[in-house]
This record gives structure tokens, C-alpha cells and sequence, in this order.
């Protein structure tokens, strides 16, 4: 009985969430510090919105799919360094991070296993006078346990 406390203990410790966001720690390889295991088959969510943008106007994505908990979205530009910022959409299930610079990421907030997030719309304002391609790259937690990182992408072309 003893062993099976033990275990049970070990197994808890080992698996952790992040209900307020993503760490800083993911910022660089987009990695939830859960523990667990990522997916590697097809991830069920995409993003959604236009394929280019000028580079003086913001830029309105969704990230939808299956219900979801957590996310951290980032564009990366050719030389894969985050770009451009974020500007939160809806208060309620999101929240910019400075990784490199001023919101640059955007990730969840408030995660709750009882409410899911059905999708999360987003606006991103690329640098001043940037021109040429950036990826939008997403991680998705479906639950602690099942997640893909940085499997959601979408091209953008900034004009």
C-alpha cells in the first residue's frame, strides 16, 4: 500500500499546468514544462484568417479545432526569431508574454478543465517596415497529457 502512495505521489509531482499561461521557459522551443509526453500524430486545430498582411496594418487570426486548455502562439520570421505583437482579442482566455521583446507571444490564461476553449481569435501587428514570410506557430493542449508543439502553423506573407 505503501509503494502504490508512493507511486501515485511520484506521478502527481511529475506532470504540472500551467492554468496561467505558458512559462517563459517555453518561450524559445514553444515547449509546455508539463512533463508529459508530446503528440506527434496530426494536431486537430488550425488557424484561420487571411494568408497576407500589409506591414502597417494588424492582422486577425483563429486558432480553432477541438476544444482546448492552454496554447502559445508566436510568429517567427525566416531566421526563426519571434516578430512582431500581440494585442489581446478576447480578455477572458488570453494574455501576451515578453519573450524576446514586448508582447510577442500570446498564450492562454485561465485554463479550466471544466470550460474549454472552443477557439481563441487573436490581432498581430507585424515590425515596422518588415517585409517577407513569417510562421505562425502554435502549441495546443488538448489536456496535460496530450499536447503538440509548435505542429499548428500558418504562413503569412507581410506586404
Amino acid at each position: 500500500m505503501f509503494r502504490l502512495l508512493v507511486l501515485a505521489a511520484c506521478l502527481a509531482i511529475s506532470v504540472h499546468a500551467y492554468s496561467d499561461g505558458a512559462p517563459k521557459a517555453a518561450c524559445k522551443d514553444l515547449t509546455p514544462q508539463h512533463g508529459a509526453k508530446l503528440q506527434t500524430a496530426k494536431p486537430p486545430y488550425s488557424f484561420s484568417g487571411p494568408s497576407h498582411v500589409r506591414s502597417d496594418q494588424k492582422l486577425t487570426l483563429t486558432l480553432g479545432g477541438d476544444e482546448f486548455l492552454g496554447f502559445m502562439i508566436q510568429a517567427r520570421d525566416g531566421q526563426n526569431r519571434v516578430v512582431g505583437k500581440f494585442e489581446v482579442v478576447d480578455a477572458a482566455h488570453s494574455q501576451t508574454l515578453d519573450c524576446s521583446s514586448s508582447d510577442d507571444t500570446l498564450t492562454h490564461l485561465k485554463a479550466k478543465k471544466e470550460s474549454p476553449i472552443q477557439g481563441i481569435t487573436f490581432e498581430w501587428t507585424p515590425p515596422a517596415g518588415y517585409k517577407g514570410n513569417v510562421k505562425f506557430m502554435a502549441t495546443v493542449v488538448q489536456t496535460g497529457f496530450v499536447y503538440w508543439v509548435g505542429r499548428v502553423t500558418k504562413d503569412i506573407d507581410v506586404e
